[in-house]
């Protein structure tokens, strides 16, 4: 069986987790629609907030939905590119530099993984919450950047690996796969 093969396999494999993370990311824009507006009404019309709807939307909803969907917005090479000093290089020495930029990329979201886990692990063992109105347990949270970062720097990997081959001139441009 070929490095390709089971690169694809593995990509096969991987697909469904990147797709439940998005599919939660965007689930997760429901209730964070209705609390805002709940919110809203209850504080200017009704003159009662809704208690912890602040901390709900910034503590876990907003997180998951900008963590959650990085592997899937990478894989559909949805993320900003600028090819203005680019687009003249070879296909060789651009799968280069985007080798290059994946793995720097995967340092800088590694290292925030890491850090992030150090920080979720420390929050579950205290069992850290807000306290208000409600005490809201925010140990939970803490586990959503680890989670979307390692997804992400897996994502980053496998693009990489795919565009070895091409970087090394094993592979025309043209067979390169894109997720």
């Amino acid at each position: 069986m070929s490095a390709q093969a089971i690169l694809a396999g593995f990509r096969r494999a991987f697909n469904p987790i990147v797709n439940l993370l998005t599919a939660a990311a965007v689930l997760s824009l429901l209730p964070m629609m209705f609390l805002v507006a709940a919110d809203v009404i209850g504080r200017y019309i009704l003159n009662s907030p809704l208690p912890a709807a602040f901390e709900i939307n910034s503590y876990f909803i907003m997180v998951a939905i900008v963590f959650f969907p990085l592997a899937y917005v990478q894989r559909h090479k949805e993320h900003v590119f600028i090819t203005l000093f680019t687009e003249r290089f070879s296909s060789r020495a651009k799968a280069g530099l985007e080798i290059f930029s994946l793995v720097i990329g995967f340092l800088a979201y590694g290292l925030i993984g890491v850090y992030s886990l150090e920080r979720a692990i420390m929050a579950t063992a205290v069992r850290e919450y807000i306290s208000g109105i409600i005490d809201m347990p925010i140990w939970l949270s803490k586990w959503i950047i680890p989670i979307g970062c390692l997804v992400f720097c897996v994502e980053l990997l496998l693009d990489a690996l795919e565009r070895l081959p091409l970087a090394l001139g094993r592979q025309d441009a043209a067979e390169v796969t894109h997720g």
